[in-house]
């Protein structure tokens, strides 16, 4: 049969895409899989849907917990996986269904811990493809940069499994956004080897609601110290990356001045220590942000404005 694959999906207020996405799962090529659903105290009718289909395939475990954020939800997911490999899919996404049969033989046939494929990226009416021409296999420095540009390697657990060792020891921060920012570093540093397939077999939905979309001061925050969390921790042994991270959490920064206004006065109080520390490193490092990457016109001047 092959190496077991848990698949682990979090799930909180999708009940319109839930059935297109644990259908795109189940038929699957590879069929020795365990298809963990994690219902993270959803209010609507997502916990009634998973059961249903713990009824009907063996293969689907369901884990119903009180509401705890997507973090919480991966990481009881991944307490309950038995399987060699760990797979993700986001509950409003679905797949291809060549999907985890052609990671899987990418990573076996380069000996690589972690394998990713290219996606769709789906838009309301439009879609985008994102992906490499041919076989790439990368080592760890390779894998790194690839990852920390965030193109083709976005920093994000869909569209590749992952050897379950490398989570060894690791946990998702509770209670944040970006998650997957704040341990993806970490998953790469730990592999030798990530394989990197031409074929494209993720659909990533682009919707309204969804955390990406969340322009909420404390959701821009996070995005913005899971970035700086990565740079303090790589800077030193990573000489090479530093300024590409640096230019990163100032990006983020933008983000959260460009928004900040159209948050409640409340809001601007509860986080005035995390602004200001935003701030001061912006302050000293948004000369070679600008150099570094294109935050476009509007970008640079909502930087210059807040120096």
């Amino acid at each position: 049969d092959g190496p077991k694959i848990s698949v682990i999906i979090p799930i909180y207020r999708v009940e319109q895409y839930l059935c297109k996405c644990v259908e795109s799962v189940l038929a699957q090529t590879y069929h020795n899989m365990e298809v963990i659903l994690v219902d993270d105290g959803s209010p609507d009718g997502c916990g009634k849907i998973c059961d249903e289909y713990a009824e009907r395939d063996e293969r689907v475990k369901v884990i119903h917990k009180p509401n705890g954020g997507v973090a919480s939800a991966r990481n009881a997911g991944l307490d309950a996986a038995t399987g060699e490999w760990i797979g993700w899919v986001d509950s409003d996404d679905w797949t291809e269904p060549a999907l985890f049969e052609t990671l899987l033989r990418g990573a076996l046939e380069t000996s690589a811990e972690i394998s990713v494929c290219g996606h769709w990226e789906e838009y309301r009416g439009r879609r985008e493809v994102s992906g490499w021409q041919e076989l790439r296999v990368l080592d760890t420095e390779q894998a790194l940069g690839e990852l920390l540009e965030n193109g083709r390697m976005k920093n994000l657990l869909w569209d590749r499994i992952f050897h379950r060792t490398l989570f060894d020891g690791l946990q998702f921060p509770e209670g944040r956004t970006y998650e997957d920012i704040a341990v993806m570093h970490w998953l790469f540093l730990r592999a030798e080897k990530v394989a990197c397939l031409p074929e494209v077999l993720y659909h990533y939905r682009q919707r309204e609601g969804s955390i990406v979309d969340n322009t909420s001061l404390g959701n821009r925050i996070n995005h913005y110290i899971a970035s700086k969390e990565r740079y303090d921790a790589l800077s030193g042994e990573w000489p090479q990356f530093r300024q590409l991270m640096e230019a990163q959490c100032v990006a983020s920064a933008v983000g959260i001045w460009a928004g900040c206004l159209s948050n409640p006065r409340g809001d601007r109080e509860k986080y005035v220590k995390d602004l200001q520390a935003v701030a001061d490193f912006s302050a000293i490092h948004y000369q070679k942000a600008l150099k570094y990457m294109d935050l476009g016109l509007a970008g640079r001047m909502v930087l210059r404005l807040t120096q």
